[in-house]
């Protein structure tokens, strides 16, 4: 019984080791209607966009100027907006952008993430127009880490004069909603929405904690090794669901949501 137990758990380790990757979501910025006005959100890919007045962390605070093209937008100037909170374990954020800056302001694009407490955490700005060719039209990466590696409410491009042409967010170790319990020997969470319990179903003698979260990173409810977890006291909303092994310290975490 012992070496079956064993064996389940190595297979379940397995299982796991496959299924847990990175994910990279890309927006194409392909589908915006060309009447787009400021603060109208559009969606791509599940994830909510749209222009704003730019900041005092930006070139021009308190303009929204863009226009949109078949395969890019202008920003000049104003900020585009990637809402991020119904994302996790966000690694890094790359943008495609040409940046028409002149000599007296050579770094005029400016990328931003922004946490679930609303703080900016990091900035990076465009690098290629500082020798001060405004109308080189060369296509630069912009790439922007997540330092802290927490939970991020969202993505902020700005320019004074610019184009972006694509967004790449990358996550890492993390299942998709379904791959969760596609597996009789990895696990499964349900239900999903729940009013007053949600099970947790795992194969093997694996050693694991489970806390929920809420969008702002607060700890709701930690158990270690639990079946069923009771989430009545929960207010209606979205959580995050982590799944930690507590061996290897590999982690899986799920979107839910709390219903009446």
């Amino acid at each position: 019984m012992y070496l079956i137990k064993k064996l389940v758990f190595i297979l379940f380790l397995l299982v796991l080791q496959v299924q847990t990757s990175a994910q990279t979501i890309i927006l194409t910025l392909d589908n915006i209607t060309s009447n787009t006005v400021c603060n109208e959100v559009w969606t791509e890919q599940n994830l909510n966009l749209r222009f704003v007045t730019g900041t005092a962390d930006d070139c021009a605070p308190d303009a929204c100027y863009f226009d949109v093209e078949p395969t890019f937008v202008w920003l000049y100037p104003s900020r585009l907006s990637v809402d991020l909170s119904g994302l996790q374990n966000i690694q890094k954020v790359e943008i495609d952008v040409i940046s028409y800056c002149s000599y007296f302001i050579p770094q005029c694009t400016f990328a931003h993430l922004i946490d679930s407490t609303g703080m900016i955490i990091n900035t990076v700005g465009n690098t290629i127009n500082t020798s001060g060719d405004s109308n080189n039209g060369t296509l630069e990466t912009i790439t922007i880490e997540n330092p802290t590696e927490g939970l991020l409410s969202e993505f902020a491009i700005s320019s004074c004069e610019g184009n972006v042409h694509e967004i790449r967010i990358y996550q890492k170790n993390i299942l998709s909603n379904d791959q969760i319990g596609s597996d009789d020997h990895a696990f499964a969470i349900y239900p999903n929405p729940a009013i007053d319990i949600i099970n947790i179903n795992i194969s093997g003698d694996l050693k694991y904690e489970v806390t929920i979260f809420d969008l702002q990173g607060r700890i709701m409810i930690s158990k270690k090794k639990p079946s069923v977890i009771d989430i009545q006291a929960l207010p209606q909303g979205i959580y995050l669901l982590e799944l930690k092994d507590l061996d290897s310290g590999q982690k899986v975490i799920e979107k839910i949501i709390k219903e009446k």
